[in-house]
C-alpha cells in the first residue's frame, strides 16, 4: 500500500514537473519572440516593404530579451508599424511575459488562479503568493509613471531639435530606457549625438536605474519614505529601516555605478575615440553614463570599438553582473555578486557563516548564486568560442559581444550586423538565455525528479586549493 503511495505521488510530482512554471515562462517568452518575428517579416513593418525572417527573429528577440543589440539600424530600416510592434515587444519584455499577461486578466476583471499566481511568484522570484495581484497592479502602475515622467523630460530636448515627431522619439526612448532594452529610433549612433546634453543623459541614466534597481526597492523605498514623512522615524534611520535586501541592493548598486566610472574616467581620459576629447564635465558625466548603461541598458553615449581593451575588459565583468532581481535589467544580479562576496569573505576570514549586515546567508541562497555564476560564465565561454569558430572577430569583440548578449545589455563594439548567419543565431540563444536566465532552462527541462530523503553520503576527502 506505501509503495503504491509512493509511486502515485512521484508520478503526480512529475506530471506538475512537466506542466511547471518555471517552464511556462520560458515558453511564454519563446511565444512572445516567434509571434514577434512574424508581425516583423510583414511587408507592413519594413520601410521597402522585405525582409528576412532571420532579421525579423534578431530583432524580435532583442526586443523581448531588452537587449538592444540589432543587425539593422532600427531608425531607418522599419516602419511605424515596424517600430511600433518593437515598442510593444520592449515593453512586454520588460515587465516580463507572465506580468504582462496577468495585467490583462486584472485589466478584464477576469479572476487570477492560484496557478497564475504560482506563475507569477516564480517569474520575480518572490518568497510567498501573498499580495500577487496588488504586486502586479504596482508593477505596472510604477512603469507606466516613471515611463510617462522620462517622457515628459525627453520631450524638452527632441521637440525643439526634431519638431513633432520629437513625442514619439521621447515616448520610445522613455520605455527602451526603463526597460533597460538599449534600443532607439533617433539615429543610427545610438545617444553619441547627445553626449554633452545633461538633460538626455541624466534622464536616461535616472530611467536605467529604477529599471534596473527592482520592483520590490521600489515599494520598500516608498514605505519607509511614507514613514519618515508622517514622522514614525527620523531622516537619519530611513537607511537603517529599508529591508536587508533593499539595503543590499542599493549598497551594492553604487559601489558599481562609481567605481565603474572612476575606472572609465581614469582608463579613458586621454583617450581621443572616447571621451580624450571631451571638457571635464562631459568626461565626468560620459564616465557615469557608460558605468550605468553597463548595467544591462544598453544605450552608447561614447564609441565603444573605441574603447581600450583594459576598459572593455573590466566593462565584460559590470555586464555580467548586470542589474537587480525583480527589475528589468539582466546578469547574475547585484545580490548574486554580493552573496558570493560575502562568503568569499567568510572563508578568508575563517568564519562558518557568510555576514551581511549583522546577518546570516543562508546556505541555499550560496548554492543557487554558485550555480548562476557558474553556468553563467560556462554559457559566456562557449558562445564566445562559438562565435570566434564561426565568424571572423576579434578576442576582445566577440567576447564583448556575448556578454552583452547574456547579460542582456546590447552594447556592441560594431560587429553586430557584420555576423554571418550562424552568427546572429549564436547571440540570439544567448540574449534569449540571458533574459530567462540560464539556470532556469536546466531546471524546465531537466528529466531529473527530486525526491526528498535523509540518506546522507559519507563525506569526499578531497584537496583544494
Amino acid at each position: 500500500m506505501k509503495d503504491s503511495t509512493i509511486n502515485r505521488d512521484i508520478k503526480f510530482e512529475k506530471k506538475k514537473k512537466g506542466i511547471s512554471t518555471t517552464s511556462q515562462i520560458i515558453i511564454g517568452f519563446f511565444v512572445a519572440i516567434l509571434v514577434g518575428a512574424i508581425l516583423l517579416t510583414l511587408p507592413i513593418a519594413t520601410v521597402d516593404r522585405n525582409t528576412n525572417f532571420l532579421t525579423a527573429l534578431f530583432t524580435s528577440t532583442t526586443s523581448v530579451c531588452v537587449t538592444g543589440l540589432v543587425v539593422v539600424d532600427t531608425f531607418s530600416y522599419w516602419s511605424l508599424f515596424g517600430k511600433i510592434v518593437i515598442l510593444i515587444l520592449i515593453q512586454l519584455g520588460g515587465l516580463g511575459v507572465v506580468a504582462f499577461t496577468s495585467s490583462m486578466l486584472i485589466m478584464f476583471n477576469k479572476k487570477v488562479s492560484l496557478k497564475d499566481r504560482m506563475v507569477i511568484q516564480d517569474a520575480y522570484n518572490l518568497n510567498n503568493l501573498q499580495g500577487m495581484v496588488v504586486f502586479v497592479k504596482k508593477v505596472i502602475l510604477g512603469t507606466f509613471l516613471m515611463e510617462f515622467l522620462g517622457a515628459l523630460l525627453y520631450m524638452i530636448e527632441f521637440i525643439p531639435r526634431f519638431g513633432i515627431k520629437g513625442i514619439w522619439y521621447a515616448l520610445f526612448n522613455s520605455v527602451s530606457a526603463f526597460c533597460n532594452a538599449g534600443i532607439d529610433i533617433i539615429g543610427n549612433d545610438s545617444l553619441m549625438s547627445f553626449n554633452s546634453s545633461p538633460l538626455v543623459l541624466i534622464t536616461t541614466m535616472m530611467l536605467i536605474f529604477n529599471g534596473g534597481i527592482g520592483f520590490v526597492v521600489w515599494w520598500d523605498f516608498i514605505d519607509v519614505l511614507k514613514k519618515v514623512i508622517r514622522k514614525d522615524i527620523s531622516i537619519k534611520d530611513f537607511y537603517r529601516n529599508l529591508a536587508l535586501h533593499s539595503r543590499l541592493v542599493i549598497t551594492v548598486t553604487f559601489c558599481l555605478i562609481f567605481s565603474g566610472a572612476f575606472i572609465v574616467f581614469i582608463l579613458e581620459y586621454n583617450n581621443s575615440m572616447t571621451i580624450g576629447s571631451m571638457s571635464l564635465g562631459d568626461k565626468i558625466l560620459n564616465s557615469l553614463f557608460q558605468s550605468v548603461t553597463l548595467r544591462t541598458a544598453g544605450f552608447a553615449a561614447i564609441n565603444q570599438g573605441g574603447l581600450y581593451e583594459s576598459t572593455s575588459l573590466i566593462a565584460m565583468v559590470y555586464m555580467v553582473i548586470g542589474g537587480s532581481p525583480v527589475g528589468t535589467a539582466g546578469g547574475i544580479k547585484t545580490v548574486t555578486f554580493a552573496v558570493l562576496f560575502f562568503a568569499v569573505v567568510a572563508v578568508v576570514r575563517g568564519r562558518n557563516e557568510a555576514i551581511v549586515f549583522n546577518k546570516s546567508i543562508n546556505f541555499s541562497l550560496i548554492k543557487k548564486s554558485l550555480a548562476v555564476s557558474f553556468i553563467s560564465i560556462c554559457a559566456f565561454f562557449v558562445f564566445s568560442v562559438l562565435l570566434m569558430v564561426t565568424n571572423t572577430v576579434s578576442l576582445t569583440d566577440a567576447t564583448f559581444e556575448v556578454a552583452s548578449a547574456i547579460a542582456t545589455v546590447g552594447l556592441s563594439r560594431g560587429i553586430t550586423a557584420s555576423l554571418n548567419g550562424i552568427g546572429q543565431v549564436i547571440i540570439i540563444i544567448a540574449m534569449y538565455l540571458g533574459r530567462i536566465g540560464p539556470i532556469s532552462m536546466f531546471v524546465a527541462f531537466s528529466n531529473k525528479y527530486t525526491i526528498k530523503n535523509s540518506m546522507h553520503y559519507a563525506e569526499a576527502d578531497i584537496i583544494v586549493g
